[in-house]
């Protein structure tokens, strides 16, 4: 078995969030490995070889330094990954805060609304926003226009998030040109004349009230 980490998910000092994508792809990796002869990760200074291996810039850096000034820092796994985290400000606030970003970034998809759902999921999820409540609020207020006017006209209204969430899959699954109508309809919009004095759409200059007066 090589000892080459395989997951392209690396961790530079500042992507917090990678970091614990890292310790946790980390321990999956040994726990798998344990119960193989021989053991590549059968000590602490192996484990933490492993994780080393996927620091990139700044944290390589530090790490590489860690290792020839203060080699008992990777003398034990959980104490090594909790220096990594002091020493770049890695806090549970800070992670907290760096998720509900990254949910206020979340942009609805309709051609990739599995994708969407799997990370609303996830951020909600490290969150600990689990309630349907609470679930329901945050993806309505994700929803664009069309797509609020569509349950407006279904009068779709949902007390289970598990239940919105597979209609609004399914929706789309069975109506796969719905993206196009979509975009067809924005581009008539799009064609609308633009007075050239006011700027505005809908009307032409011979038409615009801003020059009659």
């Amino acid at each position: 078995m090589s000892d080459q980490p395989s997951s392209p998910v690396t961790f530079d000092g500042a992507n917090w969030q990678d970091l614990t994508r890292l310790v946790t792809s980390a321990r999956m990796r040994f726990l798998q490995t344990s119960n193989l002869d021989p053991d590549p990760y059968e000590n602490d200074e192996a484990k933490c070889a492993y994780l080393i291996n996927q620091f990139r810039g700044p944290a390589l850096d530090w790490a590489g330094n860690q290792f020839a000034h203060n080699n008992a820092v990777i003398n034990h796994f959980d104490n090594f990954v909790e220096s990594v985290r002091n020493a770049f400000g890695v806090t549970d606030q800070g992670l907290s805060a760096q998720r509900r970003a990254e949910l206020e970034g979340l942009k609805w998809q309709s051609n990739h609304l599995p994708t969407f759902f799997a990370e609303f999921d996830r951020i909600c999820h490290q969150l600990h926003l689990d309630g349907n409540d609470t679930k329901i609020a945050l993806l309505r207020a994700k929803l664009p226009v069309h797509v609020q006017k569509l349950l407006a006209e279904q009068a779709l209204n949902f007390a289970d998030y598990a239940t919105m969430r597979e209609r609004l899959v399914t929706m789309w699954a069975l109506d796969p040109n719905r993206n196009t109508a979509v975009r067809q309809e924005n581009h008539t919009s799009n064609k609308r004349p633009r007075c050239g004095r006011c700027g505005k759409k809908g009307h032409t200059a011979s038409d615009c009230r801003t020059s009659k007066n």
